[in-house]
């Protein structure tokens, strides 16, 4: 399991809560953000438990630009930071929020990117019209809200990364203006959550499959939920323990709904898939046979339709449990799958002292922060062969030597697949994909990673 740091609420995979203060620098490790999605306090005399949030705009002012301070500082370079604020607020005078949480956020080094406008259409219940049929005073009232993009560094991420997005999402959500329901108060039982679809399309738009995603201000746990369904690693920081439980209780059910559970001994949707590669080991499978036999397969168990199981192959491979053989092309090796869920990571503590050991260098090649390099804390022996996380088994890699060292989990099949593709690139004369995996399998032979299959340069 991993250690919790201080006042952490609730550990689930990936999924981090913390009941804790987005004003606590010290929570967090510094450039270690992929994407930050909130809607902080809005100042507006709602009543959010451990905050008075009717502070004096000045307040307001001092404590946004402390938080977006941290998230700044908590951001890697190419970090995208998403927004969710009101156009103005109208107590104690009209104020622009918008504009002015904007220039904070600029003047603290984040750039800015566009601003996503979002109509919520919710205007039924307005009682304030100012001077009613005169001129003297009308109130105006806009049902949007704005979903500020800002970013830290090169809005261009310099690391590839395996995009989810569908090609119909990515062209609806690169215009500019989304429109859809916001969430009842009364419902989720939050004075101000957002809607799901939020923080889903700023997660898939703005993200890479795996990226670490931040709400600082947790309330609900929206964003935490479409993060794990979106299969991206989350912190969540909620000062409120009453909303830290609220976030954990809304969190299980979107799970057990999402996964379908539809009898306590026979398991979900994903288990269902499951069984049908277990049941087919080693064989490459596309997904129009996985599909068919599970959408058959759930009708007659639970006479309920299978939702989305495309989607539900894809997850079950992001998550390690499959092979990508190719495009649609899914394989099970139980040779290659790890299914354990209880290893040990190293707690962003150790990571930073680890860091400051090998002082912010990969131990390989010496390359680090100066040089722009994306830094990573790997156990020296891999956990899912006993390795502990402590100080004396970790070691700081670059992107590019975690990779070599790691991948496809160091196992034989892995080591026998580069070696025939080594032979295969000699043959056709491809000499850079010869220099690429002569590299891979000396990493193998650095780390005697399956030293009984022979390979020599």
């Amino acid at each position: 399991m991993k250690k919790a740091l201080k006042g952490q609420s609730f550990n689930y995979e990936n999924i981090n809560l913390y009941q804790n203060s987005s004003l606590n620098k010290s929570i967090l490790n510094e450039n270690s953000l992929d994407l930050i999605i909130t809607s902080p306090p809005y100042n507006v005399g709602i009543e959010y438990n451990s905050n008075e949030d009717s502070n004096s705009y000045e307040s307001y002012l001092e404590f946004s630009q402390k938080w977006i301070e941290n998230c700044y500082f908590w951001a890697k370079d190419g970090a995208r930071f998403c927004l969710n604020i009101p156009l103005d607020k109208n107590k104690g005078g009209q104020q622009s929020v918008g504009a002015d949480l904007t220039t904070l956020a600029k003047q603290i080094g984040w750039n800015y990117h566009s601003t996503i406008i979002w109509n919520e259409g919710n205007i039924s219940r307005r009682t304030a019209w100012g001077s009613w049929l005169s001129a003297s005073a009308p109130y105006v009232i806009a049902p949007v809200e704005l979903i500020v993009v800002l970013y830290k560094g090169a809005w261009k991420k310099k690391h590839k990364g395996e995009s989810d997005i569908s090609k119909e999402e990515f062209m609806a959500w690169t215009n500019g203006l989304w429109s859809f329901n916001g969430e009842s108060k009364k419902r989720i039982g939050h004075p101000a959550p957002f809607p799901r679809e939020l923080p889903k399309r700023c997660i898939k738009l703005f993200s890479y499959v795996g990226d670490v995603v931040l709400d600082p201000f947790c309330g609900s746990g929206t964003t935490m939920i479409e993060s794990y369904l979106n299969n991206r690693c989350f912190i969540g920081i909620e000062l409120d323990k009453a909303y830290c439980e609220l976030s954990k209780k809304r969190f299980l059910e979107a799970i057990e709904k999402e996964r379908g559970i539809f009898d306590e001994n026979n398991g979900s949707q994903l288990d269902l898939i499951m069984e049908f590669f277990k049941a087919n080991p080693k064989r490459d499978i596309k997904h129009p046979e996985v599909v068919d036999w599970v959408v058959k397969e759930w009708q007659k168990r639970t006479g309920k339709v299978f939702r989305d199981p495309d989607r539900g192959i894809r997850s079950l491979h992001q998550r390690g449990y499959l092979q990508k053989i190719a495009k649609g092309v899914y394989r099970y090796d139980p040779d290659f799958v790890n299914l354990r869920q209880d290893l040990e990571d190293f707690s962003p503590a150790l990571k930073k002292q680890i860091l400051e050991r090998d002082d912010y260098k990969c131990v390989i090649c010496g390359m680090g922060k100066k040089e722009g390099v994306e830094l990573h804390i790997d156990h020296i022996k891999p956990k899912d062969l006993g390795g502990k996380a402590v100080l004396e088994n970790g070691q700081t890699l670059c992107s590019r030597h975690n990779f070599l060292k790691k991948n496809l989990k160091q196992t034989e099949t892995g080591k026998k697949m580069f070696i025939q593709m080594l032979e295969s690139a000699k043959d056709s004369g491809e000499s850079e994909l010869v220099a690429f995996l002569e590299e891979v399998l000396s990493i193998y032979e650095k780390h005697n990673i399956n030293g009984h299959i022979v390979w020599k340069k």
